[in-house]
């Protein structure tokens, strides 16, 4: 955000904004105004405590569920953006958690033992850029152009903070941990990610036309539209023109990719593109009652919190191992990051019979209901917290 904001701004204005970015930014001491013996420090996101939680991410909503379980199990609690970059006082911690540069920091600017908990949001950085560079490298191939803006670039590796943490919470699934424990000898846990529920899942469930659907496929994601794969669905759907692609994405902040495939966005027939759209709209209901399937042949995630905003309304899973989500039964992997891998399995999706399909989307409505409520996250996370802390006291 800050390099995209510098493009606009005078050099001379620069350091002003830096320094108003910064006190904007500022720590936030004691959130709950607690008078407990030990403090944490929570290295996130300040964003929900400052302005309160906004429906654009689930991770507003878990920031603050972080920041309750640790006031429940006896911490004062503060907090701080993963990009705070000015001095903290670290010895006055127990507990460091979270990621980014306050955490990384920890490591060189300390005089005692303080428990590190890295929480990885995404799957390992190296990981992550590795696979993302990969696919902006392909359409490059394709398109003669470079796109590194539609990738997931992390330009901090932030080495220290996942080879010395003491522990790992992950969000996502197994493909997830397992991208960490390449580089981590300790244990890493594992909790799923949550949801925003706005409508009600079993009207729209209810009211489905099963037959109709079957061949109506939704993409919903957020920044990176090649890491997450929309430039394989439209090279896809342009040839498959019996197949309806309904892409709700932030398309107008990477105009180089709107540009490099407006044919395929806008002059397609059965490609549908409404642009960044609000999940509480009448618009975002109509078009989840309308397709069976949502479709997300990502390179790497850390479970997908888009695909699984409405797989909460029935909408059966298309995804990679990459996406990090648990399909179970009731979904289709995409087996590899490939235009013929990804018809496949479309086609293999249309072919299910009605009742098969009406069968895995209830399923996978209650399936996403009963493990990825905010209550369960928060559970789950508690769990493990508990579990860590009393490893560290047999130490």
């Amino acid at each position: 955000m800050k390099k995209f904001i510098k493009k606009f701004i005078p050099s001379d204005l620069w350091d002003i904004f830096r320094f108003v970015h910064k006190k904007f930014k500022k720590p936030i001491k004691n959130y709950f105004k607690t008078n407990f013996k030990e403090n944490v420090l929570i290295s996130y996101i300040t964003y929900p405590f400052k302005n309160g939680i906004s429906l654009r991410h689930t991770n507003y909503a878990e920031a603050f569920e972080i920041a309750k379980v640790f006031k429940e199990l006896g911490y004062n609690i503060d907090i701080v953006d993963y990009d705070y970059e000015s001095n903290l006082d670290y010895d006055k911690y127990s507990i460091i958690f979270g990621f980014g540069e306050p955490l990384e920091k920890s490591f060189y600017n300390r005089n005692q033992k303080i428990l590190t908990i890295f929480y990885g949001t995404g799957m390992h950085v190296i990981h992550n850029n590795h696979a993302t560079l990969k696919r902006i490298e392909e359409v490059y191939k394709k398109k003669g152009k470079w796109l590194l803006e539609s990738g997931r670039i992390v330009d901090k590796a932030w080495s220290a903070q996942t080879s010395l943490v003491d522990s790992i919470i992950t969000l996502g699934d197994d493909e997830v941990v397992n991208s960490y424990q390449k580089y981590f000898s300790r244990k890493i846990y594992n909790i799923p990610n949550s949801y925003y529920k706005i409508f009600d899942h079993e009207e729209i469930l209810k009211n489905k036309n099963f037959r109709g659907a079957k061949n109506h496929f939704l993409w919903f994601g957020s920044l990176g539209l090649i890491h997450k794969g929309l430039d394989l669905l439209l090279e896809v759907f342009k040839e498959m023109s019996d197949f309806q692609l309904h892409m709700c994405g932030p398309i107008d902040n990477e105009l180089k990719f709107k540009n490099c495939y407006y044919e395929e966005l806008y002059n397609t027939k059965n490609i549908h593109t409404y642009g960044f759209i609000n999940i509480q709209s009448k618009s975002f209901k109509d078009i989840i009652s309308k397709c069976a399937f949502v479709i997300f042949p990502s390179c790497s995630e850390g479970g997908s919190s888009s695909v699984i905003n409405v797989m909460v309304y029935g909408l059966i899973p298309i995804v990679t191992n990459a996406a990090g989500i648990r399909i179970k039964d009731f979904g289709i992997e995409i087996k590899e990051l490939t235009s013929e891998s990804i018809k496949e399995s479309m086609i293999k999706a249309v072919n299910l019979s009605e009742d098969e399909i009406e069968k895995r989307s209830l399923k996978c409505s209650k399936n996403t209901i009963n493990n990825h409520s905010i209550e369960k996250y928060s559970h789950e996370l508690k769990k493990v917290l508990i579990e860590i802390l009393r490893e560290k006291n047999k130490m």
